[in-house]
Formats: structure tokens, sequence, C-alpha cells
């Protein structure tokens, strides 16, 4: 399998990820983003989502010791998806730019 750096493909997108985790009071979370790796896209076909993963996922979902954190940019919505403390999942919803991104890196 292979993954892409998530700062190498959205060096903007990664930035904004680490300040608004900072502003959240998730210190923890906004150290991951530099190592983050998008491991594959979401499934989900919706035009409003670009959705991928940052983790070679378990074979089930849902998974234990998980929980969802969402986070307000000033466009469009970010949901990360957190296991055991590590970014396993991150949900860009109504982000043209990430979609379309995550589209051409796995299409």
């Amino acid at each position: 399998m292979s993954s892409h750096r998530l700062q190498d493909v959205f060096p903007e997108f990664a930035l904004e990820l680490e300040e608004l985790l900072r502003s959240s009071k998730e210190p923890e979370l906004a150290e991951q983003v530099s190592e983050l790796q998008i491991t594959r896209r979401c499934d989900c076909e919706d035009d409003f989502r670009g959705s991928f993963f940052t983790i070679f996922e378990p074979s089930k979902r849902p998974w234990a010791d998980a929980h969802c954190l969402e986070i307000e940019p000033t466009t469009g919505m970010i949901i990360l998806h957190v296991v055991s403390g590590r970014i396993a999942h991150i949900e860009a919803l109504y982000r043209d730019d990430v979609r379309d991104r995550i589209r051409g890196l796995f299409s």
C-alpha cells in the first residue's frame, strides 16, 4: 500500500489543520499533523466530501477507543476521527479543493 504525506500534498490545509487544533486546545493532535500520511481516500462519493484515512485502517469499523472531533475552519467543516489518541480519518466537508485533490491522488 502506498501513502502520501499530508503536508506534501496539502501544505496549506495541513497548516490550517494544525493551527485549528492548537486553537481548539488539542496540542497533542496538532503535533501529529506534520507526520500524517494519506493512506487512502474514503469510498463515499458525496460531492461535498473530501475524506481520507491517515492510518492503514483495521478491517472493521467502528474502531474501539474512537471519538470524533469537529473543528471549525473559516471554510467548510472538518471532522477528525481519533483512534487511541491518533488521527485516523479526516472528513473535509464542503472543501472542493480537498475533495478534488484526494480524488486525483487515488483515481
